[in-house]
């Protein structure tokens, strides 16, 4: 029995780099099936999160329990074991301690992103392939609701799907980190559903998510394969993603140990 359920802060930045560098060291074929799970994961979560929505509920309740169901999708990848590419920005207090290389980190955030776009495309046709889209010929409650939330995001500007990517990926890496200082399952599971909820409630914005979200509602309005609309997909998912990378990044360069050392690593290359 461990003398605390709870870590420290030292004890969690060391179980971070720990996780990171196993992480550099996975080779491609590993990185990419599991970031193909993470994504799978992700997009259930998600349709799980939809179906709330297309409940005639009061608004509020449905994003609260939007929120906790789509919770899900990070417990899956968090507890079963998987590569999500917006928990992965916390590689970045390893690359600190030096425990391995800029290009490691690179390589890893590519195959992840790619694997989990593969795994949620999985999902999303899945679902299509079973009828959920549609109802006697027509579009379901489902894609319905699927189609309004693709919408919305396609709306979305370049810097305000920036900024939303950078506030939801704070939120979901400090459900990481939260999750990491527990030691019993019960508690990385709580420890996820509060800041969660909390981007889903707010409406930020998740690349992974998204990328379930967006070929849904394309492929519930039948524009899936329209080239103009792929384009459109990407032009959310691009400046998402990089809202994502920085509210990651954040979380770890702020914390003051780790600034102090990132001061260091880029005047001389000492570790304090």
């Amino acid at each position: 029995m461990p003398e605390s359920l709870i870590l420290t802060p030292k004890e969690i930045n060391d179980t971070l780099v720990g996780i990171g560098k196993k992480k550099a060291g996975l080779n491609v074929y590993e990185l990419f099936m599991y970031a193909i799970l993470a994504g799978i994961y992700i997009g259930l979560g998600a349709a799980s999160a939809a179906t709330i929505f297309s409940f005639t509920l009061d608004a509020g309740l449905a994003k609260f329990l939007a929120g906790v169901i789509f919770s899900t999708g990070l417990i899956l990848v968090l507890l079963a074991g998987a590569e999500l590419f917006t928990g992965n920005m916390l590689m970045t207090a390893g690359l600190i301690e030096k425990k391995f290389f800029f290009m490691h980190i690179m390589r890893n955030w590519a195959i992840v992103w790619l694997g989990n776009f593969v795994g949620s495309i999985m999902v999303v046709f899945l679902l299509y392939g079973s009828g959920y889209f549609f109802d006697a010929g027509t579009v379901s409650k489902l894609g319905e609701t699927l189609i309004s939330i693709s919408d919305k995001k396609l709306e979305l500007l370049f810097w305000p799907a920036f900024y939303r990517g950078i506030l939801c990926n704070i939120l979901v890496c400090l459900a990481v980190v939260i999750s990491l200082s527990s030691v019993s399952t019960e508690g990385k599971i709580l420890a996820v559903v509060f800041p969660i909820t909390a981007f889903i409630i707010s409406g930020y914005e998740h690349s992974v998510a998204n990328m379930f979200f967006l070929p849904a509602g394309l492929l519930a309005k039948g524009t899936f394969f329209d080239a103009a609309n792929l384009a459109a997909m990407f032009s959310n998912l691009i400046p998402v993603t990089l809202g994502n990378i920085v509210g990651g990044v954040i979380i770890i360069l702020l914390h003051p140990k780790s600034f102090k050392r990132l001061k260091n690593f880029l005047a001389n290359g000492k570790n304090s």
